[in-house]
């Protein structure tokens, strides 16, 4: 701890999905008492940012007025696949490093396999056919995700 109590690093996860993310990291840092984790909703971003060293962005947009504002911030990272999540010009001209979080043991890889095959399915048949049969649960989407875990690591 710094010697006014607080802690040395703060990191901030923003945005409405993946809670377990948060959950875990604050989880795994227990026992480390100068890093603070925090899970805050976006209307309360803008005002709380320049608390933060670090930055956990979950399926929203920081945008250039955001990260303006992330006047102690050294990182921000993307939690998923792709970085369009931040704008990685405006973090760079305030001298801020972007990164993204790999998520091949979380889930995510695997329900992105299932969208692509879908997508290609669908190029082949009749997509809104597809979509009506999930729609009216024809299709077993657990039953399929199952399937295609077999495949996983071909």
């Amino acid at each position: 701890m710094c010697e006014d109590g607080k802690a040395n690093t703060r990191i901030l996860f923003c945005g409405p999905h993946f809670a377990a993310s948060h959950n875990y990291t604050k989880e795994y840092l227990q026992n480390c008492p100068s890093i603070q984790v925090d899970d805050l909703p976006f209307a309360n971003i803008p005002d709380l940012i320049g608390n933060y060293d670090i930055c956990v962005v979950k399926s929203m947009r920081l945008n250039s007025d955001i990260i303006a504002r992330a006047t102690r911030m050294k990182l921000i990272m993307q939690y998923g696949v792709g970085l369009e999540g931040i704008d990685v010009a405006a973090a760079t001209n305030h001298g801020i490093k972007v990164a993204r979080i790999p998520i091949g043991e979380t889930g995510n890889a695997a329900s992105c396999a299932e969208m692509a095959i879908y997508i290609m399915l669908g190029l082949l048949c009749k997509q809104v056919g597809m979509k009506d049969d999930l729609f009216i649960e024809m299709i077993n989407v657990e039953e399929l995700g199952e399937e295609l875990k077999k495949y996983e690591h071909m």
